[in-house]
């Protein structure tokens, strides 16, 4: 084989080397694709369903407002905003990342921490009449009704 050939086939085969390599670290490196939620009918505002007085602080409501697509929740505890991530495995189990965000305004008469810890219990989840019920185990810890929408504003016709 002449010296030529032999130098080409070197190189070309050096070349296949580094490009499988760097493919590989891009691979390696990528984000894995996000996942399509199984469940997107829990998509939208809820507000909670107070089940007693103490369920609410100065008459506010708990809200949650579930992003589907990238599996985040937003809303407020009745006093503080929070935000955090959450995980659907099927149809009707549900888990609420530790790593939640809050505000740290004080609620007087209002047992925040309790409602948290409740949230982080959560395992599943069903519904029922236009209704979103959050359970523990089989047993219903909340109930959340769905928000309207504002409706959109129109421009007055000139």
């Amino acid at each position: 084989m002449s010296t030529k050939l032999k130098s080409f086939i070197l190189t070309a085969l050096l070349f296949m080397l580094v490009s499988t390599a760097w493919a590989q670290a891009d691979s390696a490196n990528a984000e894995p694709p996000k996942k399509s939620m199984p469940f997107a009918k829990i998509s939208g505002r809820w507000s909670l369903i107070p089940a007693s007085e103490l369920d609410t602080a100065g008459g506010h409501f708990p809200e949650m407002q579930f992003d589907v697509k990238d599996a985040k929740f937003s809303g407020n505890t009745g006093c503080n905003r929070m935000s955090g991530t959450y995980f659907i495995s099927d149809s009707a189990t549900i888990h609420f990342s530790e790593k939640m965000v809050t505000t740290r305004m004080f609620c007087a008469g209002y047992n925040e921490s309790a409602f948290l810890q409740t949230l982080l219990r959560v395992d599943g989840f069903k519904f029922r009449k236009g209704m979103l019920i959050f359970t523990v185990g089989n047993i219903e810890v909340s109930r959340w009704i769905k928000k309207a929408s504002p409706p959109k504003r129109t421009a007055p016709k000139a």
